[in-house]
């Protein structure tokens, strides 16, 4: 089943049911396609259909791709993407082609292997979640109305002028962190989207994740440290610390009565400390 997300990215999607027709061999494969009409559609339309197809695939972006891929965790159907998004940030990590000819050639493959997930409280994400600035602006986002990379680059230029880092702490069995920190992100994934990496040496099949925190940084090395985002050599900046773990941590910040989160570029706020845990191998992906 190709789920398809109308909305999410900058993209075209009309085209893609004459693609999957061309390029799929009927003598292998059934088909067909479903388009989303609201927010969390695709998890609904997924966790009704998952029992009946080999594979769903999410058209759409990282929004999409949690959609559909956090109901088939722990399932026998296997997640395909076919990156229509803004970001394409899940698909960009797995080396899922980007041109969607390709990515459907991919697909028609049908090679699944297993990838780690997560949770954070009752939410699941695939590739990253995320706490301070990077929520903020994923809030921001999703009120912003134009998509696309430029809008989503203005936006964090104007909101880092007077954004107040957070102090967060950080702890499970192994580790115990406190620290003023721009940004706070959870790793499964390298990247966020568009090549932008914040922490090159993820891996999604090593059963841990990657704790990141980037201090606040002078005004002045802006160019320097985007240069190493998207160059995949953030790690190597001195704002930037980072703690492997494999064990559940809770997270909080102090003197904030409601935690802003980002599930995979989505924002949602948690009431409560989080508590992130990983879920190793548990989604077969195409």
């Amino acid at each position: 089943m190709f789920i398809i997300n109308p909305i999410s990215g900058v993209g075209r999607k009309n085209i893609i049911p004459q693609l999957v027709d061309e390029i799929l061999d009927n003598r292998h494969f059934e088909w067909k396609f479903q388009y989303t009409q609201y927010r969390f559609h695709g998890r609904e339309i997924s966790e009704k259909q998952k029992s009946k197809f080999d594979a769903i695939v999410a058209v759409g972006g990282d929004g999409s791709v949690n959609e559909i891929g956090s109901a088939l965790i722990d399932s026998k159907c296997a997640l395909g993407i076919l990156p229509c998004g803004s970001g394409n940030g899940a698909a960009r990590h797995l080396g899922i082609p980007l041109k969607l000819k390709q990515a459907i050639q991919q697909i028609s493959a049908f090679k699944p292997q297993k990838i780690d997930t997560g949770i954070v409280n009752e939410h699941a994400f695939i590739g990253t979640c995320g706490f301070g600035f990077d929520a903020h602006i994923a809030h921001q986002f999703d009120k912003f109305g134009k998509r696309g990379f430029l809008s989503y680059a203005r936006l964090v230029l104007r909101e880092l002028k007077t954004y107040k880092p957070p102090l967060f702490i950080a702890n499970n069995d192994s580790f115990s962190i406190k620290k003023e920190a721009l940004m706070c992100s959870i790793a499964n994934s390298a990247q966020f989207g568009n090549g932008f990496e914040i922490s090159p040496k993820s891996s999604m099949q090593d059963g841990r994740f990657e704790l990141v925190f980037l201090e606040k940084f002078p005004w002045y090395k802006s160019p320097e440290l985007a240069i190493k985002f998207f160059k995949g050599k953030i790690d190597r900046s001195q704002h930037h610390t980072l703690i492997n773990f494999d064990a559940p941590i809770h997270l909080k910040t102090e003197n904030e009565e409601n935690l802003l989160c980002h599930i995979d570029g989505e924002p949602i706020t948690l009431r409560e400390p989080a508590k992130i845990k990983i879920k190793p191998l548990s989604l077969s992906i195409l």
